[in-house]
């Protein structure tokens, strides 16, 4: 799914695209209710943060104090808006999973 790196240590890093564009800053790791396991980090985007966005983690890694994540900034930017609370429901995490699965060719 990732690396062998924490997914938390993502937390309150910058956020890039695999082409180095700055997407934002990653607030929050949020883990699959089966599973447990890391599915999506949510990046503060916007100007000030005022957007946040959630991006699918598999294949994200550190870079130093960055974390690289697998999809461009445009493909964060028009993903699904999902309210940032403490759980994603399954409907959301659905509508998520098919936003990705195009540019991942996965089902992450």
């Amino acid at each position: 799914m990732t690396t062998s790196q924490d997914p938390q240590q993502y937390i309150h890093r910058a956020a890039v695209d695999p082409e180095d564009n700055r997407i934002g800053k990653v607030s929050q790791v949020y883990h699959d209710d089966q599973s447990g396991q890391p599915m999506w980090v949510l990046v503060e985007t916007g100007l000030f943060g005022t957007r946040q966005s959630f991006a699918p983690i598999h294949g994200a890694r550190l870079d130093g104090e960055r974390v690289v994540l697998a999809v461009s900034k445009d493909q964060i930017k028009d993903a699904p808006n999902i309210d940032k609370d403490a759980h994603i429901s399954e409907s959301e995490e659905e509508a998520l999973r098919q936003y990705y699965r195009g540019y991942l060719g996965t089902a992450e």
